[in-house]
């Protein structure tokens, strides 16, 4: 099946109620060796239940719609099974059966750092972020996060400019700047990191509007993106624990800054703190009751010298990501 067909019937699957990315990771095989739309129903009937013929159909139909709206707007649908579907998004429990991308597609094949926090930065965030932000670049790692106020946005831009290869997270369709489907301010923020020759990636179909739903949605996202995550500072019960949750589940490196004691006594690192105390503080900050899921291994950043070690993770991350 030519990938554009592949792609269609994904999108079709997922209009379906109670189709989700699970199931099509689940019973990809079966969807891959269909050699027709007709085929790819036949093997899913035992998961899309009632659904007859007139529903599968009717979403085909609405997937013939948002692949005219990619074309018209210069979206790329990059299906599971598509070589240029990133491999570590396939880690997680329900990867995106379409990843719907606009910008630099080639970014996907390179290694990313997935840099997080809070929205309500103090300033000694935002210049840490700022410095580890520009560090990574200069090291020729592409960073990733959602383009929220705060660490997300220091990190990503220098001296007012995006900083090159950001990919930018999107909770809502990437017809963004056509249609008013999120904020003004990350519209804004979209169309600079376009024109900085940067990637947008969302999960979500063109005209999907963004909500809260969507943006924790997108969380899981950025963790399968990002071979390394870097949680700059975030209070115990912030916003990163969403995508930091997710990526706890995977066996990759989770990095944080220690704070310098001076800046250690507020609510502002929490978070950080929090993972000082090793893998049950990392379940406390995601709100697990065990640690005993989690894979991810911890690496405190105390100074500048430890930097290296996200180098040395994001080199040695499996050739199947990189």
């Amino acid at each position: 099946m030519e990938q554009a067909d592949l792609a269609r019937c994904l999108m079709a699957l997922l209009e379906i109620k109670g189709v989700g990315p699970g199931a099509v990771k689940k019973n990809f095989a079966r969807i891959q060796a269909s050699q027709s739309t007709d085929e790819v129903f036949d093997a899913m009937r035992p998961v899309v239940g009632e659904v007859g013929e007139a529903g599968w159909k009717a979403g085909l139909f609405k997937a013939e719609q948002y692949l005219s709206r990619c074309a018209e707007v210069g979206i790329v649908a990059v299906a599971i099974g598509d070589p240029r579907y990133p491999p570590p998004l396939m880690e997680l429990g329900t990867p995106p059966a379409v990843l719907f991308c606009r910008g630099n597609l080639s970014l996907l094949a390179s290694p990313v750092l997935g840099v997080i926090g809070t929205r309500k930065a103090d300033p000694f965030g935002e210049t840490v972020a700022g410095r580890v932000g520009y560090h990574f670049s200069e090291n020729n790692v592409h960073l990733c996060n959602g383009l929220a106020d705060g660490i997300d946005i220091c990190s990503v831009t220098h001296d007012g400019a995006f900083l090159p290869g950001v990919i930018g997270v999107m909770a809502c369709g990437l017809d963004i700047l056509e249609c008013n489907l999120t904020s003004k301010k990350i519209t804004e923020r979209a169309g600079k990191l376009l024109e900085s020759g940067g990637l947008l990636v969302s999960e979500f179909a063109p005209g999907a509007v963004e909500d809260q739903n969507s943006v924790i949605a997108s969380c899981r996202l950025q963790a399968g993106l990002s071979q390394v995550l870097l949680l700059i500072q975030s209070s115990s019960d912030g916003g990163s624990r969403f995508t930091a949750g997710h990526f706890a589940k995977l066996p990759r490196k989770l990095a944080f800054i220690v704070p310098p004691e001076a800046q250690s006594s507020g609510a502002e690192f929490g978070a950080n703190l929090l993972l000082l105390k090793g893998k049950e503080g990392l379940a406390e900050f995601v709100g697990l009751k065990t640690s005993k899921t989690l894979k991810a291994d911890l690496l405190p950043m105390r100074s500048r010298d430890d930097y290296d070690g996200v180098l040395r993770s994001l080199e040695s991350a499996p050739a199947t990501f990189l």
